[in-house]
């Protein structure tokens, strides 16, 4: 890819388009605008924002593609991204706000890690957990439906969700194939959080949940389907390849270990998603390659692996156990 001065112009400003959507998000204009057409003055009037303030920030979300103009002065959120807006557990806004957490810390960390310093961080108590959990929530169901789609679930019956979270991913899958038995396995704080986000719905007591660090807890056996969505990253490789021998260990025969995660190329020169997570996991963990994932699934024993590319920043590599 060969860049001009425009092109570097626009990466720069990179920034101040996160910004805008993550403020955007915070302080509820996206929200409103997920039900409704409204001039920027009237969102300013509803939301207590100043005219002048929201009215630059309501173009420029029209120029980055999330407004559309309503004729009249007003404005709408695009249809596409309407649902994703939608207050209601799925809702983007927890993730928004993570994101521009996270961001807050790149910039106080990032020039003095390249610089031999460690990466500031601060170990999260319960509601960081919470939050967490909730972001991940929100940005993962998505994810995990367009996934779901893409996995053969025949003979599938027994699942294990290795770092699952409040289980979006296992939800996602029983709403393909509804007589899969999911587990999912997370460290304890998260899953008193899980069952507490899950209480009062129907999936209350449908998920089976292990409590444990992924590296020690037991996984048990005879699964059917063994996923690890967006875990490998945070692990070094040898971390990780120890994960899928855990993984493939647990399977029954003719079972499956499927890997969701960020792609990248050989080279990891693309996509421009998976060099940034790179960035963003600093020393902790990576974006691994398809070939360092096989090598892992075939050194576990696991035989006729597959990738699928479903879509251009994720992709699933999928191993069976003969």
């Amino acid at each position: 890819m060969s860049l001009d001065f425009d092109d570097l112009q626009e990466l720069l400003w990179g920034f101040a388009s996160h910004r805008v959507i993550t403020v955007a998000g915070r302080v509820g204009i996206l929200t409103r605008m997920a039900q409704g057409s409204a001039t920027p003055d009237e969102l300013a009037g509803a939301l207590g924002l100043d005219p002048l303030a929201t009215g630059k920030v309501v173009r420029a979300l029209t120029a980055l593609g999330l407004l559309e103009s309503a004729g009249g002065g007003a404005y709408q959120m695009v249809a596409t991204l309407t649902p994703h807006f939608i207050p209601g557990p799925e809702a983007w806004t927890p993730f928004l706000e993570h994101s521009h957490a996270l961001y807050d810390r790149w910039a106080a960390s990032l020039e003095p890690w390249l610089r031999g310093e460690p990466w500031t961080t601060q170990p999260r108590g319960r509601e960081g957990t919470r939050v967490f959990g909730a972001a991940m929530q929100a940005m993962g169901a998505q994810v995990a439906r367009m996934a779901a789609e893409h996995i053969d679930l025949a003979g599938v019956r027994r699942l294990l969700d290795v770092g699952g979270g409040f289980g979006q991913y296992a939800r996602a899958l029983c709403a393909r194939k509804p007589d899969i038995e999911p587990t999912v396995l997370d460290r304890p704080e998260v899953v008193d959080l899980a069952r507490e986000a899950l209480a009062g719905t129907e999936w209350e007591g449908r998920i089976a949940f292990i409590g444990g660090d992924y590296h020690e807890a037991d996984y048990g056996d005879g699964y059917d389907l063994v996923l690890n969505a967006n875990i490998l990253h945070q692990e070094p490789a040898e971390r990780a390849a120890a994960i899928i021998r855990r993984s493939a260990a647990a399977l029954a025969p003719g079972g499956r270990v499927v890997v969701l995660d960020f792609a990248i190329d050989d080279e990891r020169h693309a996509p421009l998603l998976g060099t940034l997570f790179a960035v963003n996991m600093r020393s902790l963990g990576d974006t691994h390659t398809s070939p360092a994932i096989t090598g892992w699934m075939e050194a576990s024993g696991l035989a006729r692996v597959e990738r699928l590319d479903f879509n251009r920043h994720r992709w699933l590599i999928i191993g069976h156990r003969e």
